[in-house]
């Protein structure tokens, strides 16, 4: 179905960003994290995504279809929010997503979620 595609893109896009977030060392945002030493800092990044992961991939797959429809309207909210994170934060120091490769997946993603969110809420 077109609207499962839809939503499989928003993925797509988010875990694509986030192999982007690695190049662009976006642990050095992170409070808490940022106060490792690299190699760690870069470590914990990293081993955090494993269960974010895990759980996204659950979750799109899940045998209930209540399950799976609430986990499509959050993820597309957080497509959404995400970029206003990521907008609020364009003047932070250790920004490194000013390239146009990463504002157009982070643009992208929160436009698939818009769309996505008010097909899946009124189908």
């Amino acid at each position: 179905m077109a609207i499962d595609v839809l939503f499989y893109l928003g993925i797509a896009l988010l875990i694509t960003h986030e192999l982007d977030a690695i190049h662009r060392h976006e642990w050095r945002m992170f409070p808490l994290i940022n106060r490792l030493k690299e190699d760690a800092a870069y470590q914990t990044f990293v081993v955090l995504h494993i269960p974010l992961f895990m759980l996204v991939l659950w979750f799109a797959g899940h045998p209930s279809q209540t399950a799976r429809f609430w986990f499509q309207v959050t993820m597309d909210i957080f497509f959404m929010v995400h970029l206003g994170l990521h907008l609020l934060l364009r003047g932070h120091g250790q920004n490194e997503f000013g390239n146009a490769l990463s504002k157009t997946i982070l643009v992208s993603t929160a436009l698939v979620g818009g769309v996505h969110l008010p097909l899946i809420v009124l189908q």
